[in-house]
């Protein structure tokens, strides 16, 4: 039922993927959205939010959240935006919205009229994933520049999965500490810091996948922690789940 879609090539410095929720379900069940650093727009083409026609703005996540599904027919689709990525569209500061769900005409238009007129109409996913592709690529020219100091920051800390300290990255960028963590959370919603544990949080977790014959402490270590009992604090505050059940 869940399936991810990757932008087009122009856009990837933008959007991270477009995800997909879409078939029939028996049972109602409920997803586990992880911390990624990143925000997401999502679109609930099911009964309610056609007559509304109101998207959801998710901000920067610091915890869990449970996306429930009820019986039915689900018809949902979201657009993950890489860090930063969402200020190609906006100038509200990005920390406004963290850990928040709101309704985007709550916030500001961050599309025209006619971006809404037509999608809930298409026939398929692949159609509007198509469709939103073009509105973006057509619209390149009016968006904002990303601040390229913060996507720097930003590519630095997830090549080094989260594991350089705040004033490294800050040298790097030219800007001093304190400018640096202003600007980083204003752009990104959290904390470098913050970003950069969710970083190491997700490459544990791929790291985990890749490994399944090592120990806890054993990936701990290769990941950067001090030991296993500080990477189960980091699951658990960031999780609300043990190393070993994520493991599982």
């Amino acid at each position: 039922m869940y399936k991810e879609y990757p932008p087009n090539l122009h856009l990837q410095h933008l959007i991270e993927t477009y995800w997909v929720a879409d078939g029939l379900i028996e049972n109602a069940i409920a997803q586990r959205i992880l911390p990624d650093g990143c925000v997401d727009i999502i679109f609930d083409f099911g009964s309610h939010s056609v007559q509304t026609g109101l998207p959801k703005l998710v901000g920067t996540m610091t915890s869990l959240l449970e996306i429930s599904y009820q019986p039915g027919r689900v018809r949902m689709m979201g657009i993950r935006f890489a860090p930063a990525g969402i200020t190609a569209l906006t100038r509200m500061p990005v920390s406004m919205i963290t850990n928040q769900n709101i309704e985007l005409p709550l916030t500001e238009t961050l599309f025209d009229n006619s971006f809404y007129e037509r999608l809930p109409d298409m026939e398929c996913m692949q159609e509007r994933i198509n469709y939103i592709n073009a509105y973006f690529l057509a619209r390149m020219y009016k968006l904002y520049l990303p601040d390229r100091q913060i996507r720097h920051a930003v590519s630095l800390i997830q090549s080094n999965n989260g594991l350089l300290s705040v004033s490294k990255i800050a040298g790097e960028v030219c800007l001093s500490e304190r400018q640096f963590e202003r600007k980083f959370k204003t752009t990104i919603g959290i904390t470098p810091k913050t970003f950069s544990n969710i970083m190491r949080f997700r490459s544990v977790r791929r790291y985990m996948e890749t490994h399944p014959n090592e120990s806890m402490y054993e990936i701990a270590i290769a990941c950067g922690y001090h030991d296993h009992s500080h990477m189960n604090k980091e699951f658990q505050r960031l999780g609300s789940i043990s190393p070993s059940e994520h493991a599982v």
